[in-house]
């Protein structure tokens, strides 16, 4: 009986070791920030009622200070806050009509935590490390927000890093460390 739960702890070791610990959380996964589900007809217009446009009116008033009441009726004021939103960005079309593009960009203004899509390592410098050091610092890192990618954010990268198995630990603040950063930042 010993043998046998010797070779069961064994093997589990072993496997552990080869596969990895599973974490509930990857950084392969893509993040979804979805601040609602869209209806089935994929998009929100004058006229449409209920919760879903409470919560549209709630964001739009958090990220283009709209001054909506939240009514939960999609009027003329909330299809000009779509609007203005529509307008911060590129690669949206001004329609006024919040539809499944507006939703995402939409959602990841108000779910993300506002990270650059740029790499950055020892030597960045701007907003973008700022921010890193920022989130970093929710989770108890302590450094100064300073803008600076120096020796102590590489560190402190490099210590969230080995948090998760999926990571290089390379002190690098690549795609895969800012989705699971952000991911954890917001769960």
């Amino acid at each position: 009986m010993r043998k046998w739960k010797y070779l069961v702890s064994l093997i589990l070791t072993a496997s552990v070791l080869f596969i990895g610990v599973p974490t509930d959380t990857s950084a392969q996964e893509k993040v979804d920030y979805s601040i609602f589900d869209l209806p089935k007809k994929g998009y929100l217009k004058q006229g449409d009622r209920g919760e879903n446009v409470k919560i549209l009116q709630r964001s739009l008033n958090k990220v283009v200070s709209s001054g909506l009441v939240v009514d939960g009726i999609y009027g003329v004021k909330t299809k000009n806050a779509v609007l203005k939103f529509q307008k911060t960005s590129k690669s949206l079309k001004d329609t006024g009509i919040y539809d499944r593009s507006t939703h995402k960009a939409l959602s990841e203004k108000i779910n993300s935590f506002g990270f650059s899509k740029s790499v950055l390592k020892e030597g960045s410098r701007g907003e973008a490390v700022r921010t890193l050091q920022k989130g970093l610092n929710q989770l108890g890192y302590g450094l100064s927000e300073d803008g600076v990618f120096g020796p102590k954010t590489k560190a402190a990268v490099i210590k969230f890093q080995k948090r998760y198995t999926e990571l290089t630990p390379n002190g690098i603040f690549d795609g895969k460390t800012r989705n699971l950063l952000d991911k954890v930042l917001h769960d």
